[in-house]
């Protein structure tokens, strides 16, 4: 029979302490954000990449943060709970998933409750977050919408592709599942921001991506049309393309010369690839990766000519970059600064919309004395409760006056 060995010391105080003190410091960091977002002085991509750089965080945890940031307004008893440590980070972030006007009537049961357990009350008393209403004007009665589908498409005025369309509820289950399979093919890659634009062009992207025929590759090619002495490019359907969209295809695409005489085409060239297959394996070996700070897309990549390749920037490895669909459309949309040697660890400045500079990294500044609270932190309850009792005060949605 083995010796039992004695306890050792009680921690949970010095824990509490510490919990109450990271709390503080994680309203701090939601007060920061949310100041950040109403002077509009977060720089980079996104307010939750800046953050996760400047701090030293996951890019998950600085989502998590500015979402809390973003509520701090509309939970002020939830909020004061936080401020004084006594909530977590996790808590309130599932504590705000609810109607603002039960802000009052759950701060005290959120205090003991695990985040998991807030979740599913949360969800089982008001469900899931409900649909902003649309703006949608589509002219149609109800005697045309009965088991009709359609889909439209055109370029807006400002050279904009426009989508819109309507199908039967079975059909929009499918499309709804394939959106949420790419959203999370996109957050599991590392992307925090993620719209329904995002999750469109994962599906395509993703579609013909699985295309293995030639001659079907072939078939979903998009061309454009580039004049080489004007510079002007147009779609196979003679519409302007603007110049960033039109530089973006020149970074990493088939160039397929035709000759023309007098206005009329006379002979067409080889198609070939503007960066090599073997230069593309190099920036993809060297890269690693989307090269912008802070960003973990190494999936589908594209190749960026750092000097456009219109402009008579060369197809060398210097002046490639490996860069995520993201961040290369938001460079030649003027939000995102490429200057620099490639080829170079150090060689790259990445600068957002205000020119200011992307450091790699935060470089957070420690404390010289750990804050406590007053009271530290004290942990959810552990024990058996009847957790549908808890709760049967919260406001009914529904029927709260406006």
């Amino acid at each position: 029979m083995g010796v039992m060995s004695a306890p050792g010391p009680d921690l949970d105080p010095e824990i509490a302490a510490a919990a109450g003190a990271l709390n503080l410091a994680n309203a701090e960091l939601t007060r920061l954000a949310a100041a950040a977002l109403e002077l509009d002085s977060w720089y980079g991509s996104s307010p939750s990449n800046w953050l996760a750089y400047t701090a030293g965080i996951t890019a998950a945890r600085a989502h998590v943060i500015f979402a809390v940031a973003e509520a701090r307004g509309r939970f002020p008893a939830i909020i004061a709970r936080f401020d004084a440590g006594e909530l977590s980070l996790e808590q309130v972030h599932e504590l705000v998933q609810a109607p603002p006007e039960a802000d009052a009537d759950i701060e005290e049961w959120g205090v003991i409750a695990t985040p998991a357990r807030i979740r599913r009350s949360i969800k089982m008393r008001w469900g899931p977050a409900r649909p902003e209403e649309t703006s949608d004007t589509t002219p149609t009665d109800s005697s045309e919408r009965v088991d009709r589908e359609w889909v439209g498409t055109g370029v807006t005025a400002d050279h904009r592709w426009r989508i819109k369309g309507e199908f039967d509820l079975d059909t929009a289950a499918l499309i709804g599942a394939a959106l949420i399979q790419a959203r999370e093919a996109l957050w599991g890659r590392g992307q925090q921001s993620i719209s329904e634009a995002d999750c469109v062009r994962e599906v395509f992207e993703s579609y013909l991506d699985g295309v293995t025929s030639p001659l079907q590759r072939d078939r979903s090619k998009v061309s454009i049309h580039l004049d080489a002495t004007s510079g002007v490019a147009l779609t196979a359907t003679g519409v302007r393309v603007p110049d960033a969209v039109a530089d973006k295809i020149c970074c990493d695409g088939i160039v397929q010369p035709v000759w023309e005489r007098d206005g009329l085409p006379f002979s067409i060239g080889r198609a070939q690839h503007i960066v090599p297959e073997r230069t593309r394996r190099i920036v993809m070996l060297r890269d690693q990766g989307c090269r912008v700070p802070g960003c973990n897309h190494d999936r589908i990549i594209e190749i960026h000519h750092i000097i456009h390749w219109r402009d008579g920037g060369r197809t060398d490895t210097w002046n490639l970059v490996a860069l995520c669909p993201k961040h290369h459309r938001m460079h030649h949309q003027h939000r995102l600064g490429i200057t620099g040697n490639a080829d170079d660890p150090d060689g790259l400045v990445f600068s957002d919309h205000r020119g200011r500079r992307l450091q790699p990294c935060g470089a957070p500044t420690p404390p010289t004395q750990l804050a406590r609270p007053d009271n530290g932190y004290t942990p959810p309850l552990q024990g058996r409760l009847d957790w549908n009792w808890v709760g049967l005060g919260w406001p009914d949605r529904d029927n709260t006056a406006a």
